[in-house]
């Protein structure tokens, strides 16, 4: 199993990186967010937590899970290194995250862009930045020594109740949320099962950030849902779709171990039905 995950996992990490095309942004500032999220419907009181780094530029926000902003952390300070020579667990440790999705605000311009990575499946699509309706509130409350507003919007099947400030004004915040006079310092769906949180903010005095943002098969939402759905049902078969001339990985399992392996998967998957996006 650890022989699957490691190979898995080399694909995935050298992959990030592969693109030739760069986009160059001076971020000005970071913003740290904590989620706290119900993966199974069917079981609410069980949940789990994960951070997200929202770093916000010039032209364009970037929002990802801190452990895939550390996978293309470690791959653009080890290029010219054996990424062998690090430790597998410890790599595995510091990279792992439930999100494999990266997302653009403004790029293009006034687009979303939701890029997300399966082996050397590259997708993405995009969608209107300013899709949200948002309905601004009277209540006011302090969060992190912030001033905040309230106010309220629905967004793919659920209902959501954000905290805004203006004394940061930048129209942004979590996941693909944006277009309110401030920044987004917590949200969450009426049922609370996706609850984003501020955890820290600050300026930050970076150089120009290379972003690798070409050789991304452009799709639709539905196509790339669907790539991530037979990805988490049968990985060995997208596995094996990948695999080219040039690079061909073949697994040699005992007698029974995949269909084990996949009947462990499904089972897991069952009890991640609870997506951010309903519909």
């Amino acid at each position: 199993m650890q022989t699957f995950l490691l190979i898995i996992f080399s694909l995935v990490f050298s992959s990030a990186f592969a693109q030739n095309k760069v986009i160059e942004d001076q971020f000005k500032y970071k913003a740290v967010y904590k989620l706290t999220y119900a993966p199974d419907s069917t079981n609410i009181k069980k949940v789990k937590s994960e951070d997200f780094n929202l770093y916000v530029g010039n032209k364009i926000s970037i929002f990802a899970s801190r452990g895939r902003v550390m996978r293309d952390s470690l791959k653009l300070h080890l290029q010219d290194r054996d990424l062998s020579s690090i430790d597998f667990g410890e790599r595995a440790k510091r990279t792992k995250t439930e999100f494999e999705s990266v997302i653009y605000k403004g790029f293009p311009e006034a687009k979303i862009s939701y890029s997300y990575k399966i082996l050397r499946d590259k997708l993405t699509y995009e969608e209107d930045l300013n899709q949200f309706s948002w309905e601004i509130l009277p209540e006011t409350q302090t969060i992190q020594g912030y001033k905040t507003q309230k106010a309220k919007t629905s967004f793919a099947g659920r209902n959501y109740i954000a905290w805004f400030t203006s004394e940061i004004p930048i129209s942004d915040g979590p996941y693909k949320f944006n277009g309110l006079p401030g920044l987004i310092l917590e949200i969450m769906d009426a049922k609370n099962h996706y609850h984003y949180k501020l955890a820290s903010f600050e300026k930050i005095n970076s150089d120009k950030v290379v972003l690798k943002t070409s050789n991304f098969l452009k799709s639709d939402k539905e196509e790339v849902l669907e790539r991530v759905n037979e990805y988490k049902l049968n990985p060995f078969a997208v596995l094996e779709r990948n695999n080219t001339a040039e690079r061909n990985v073949t697994i040699n399992f005992k007698d029974g171990q995949k269909e084990k392996l996949l009947r462990e998967k499904k089972e897991k998957l069952a009890k991640k039905n609870n997506p951010i996006e309903l519909e």
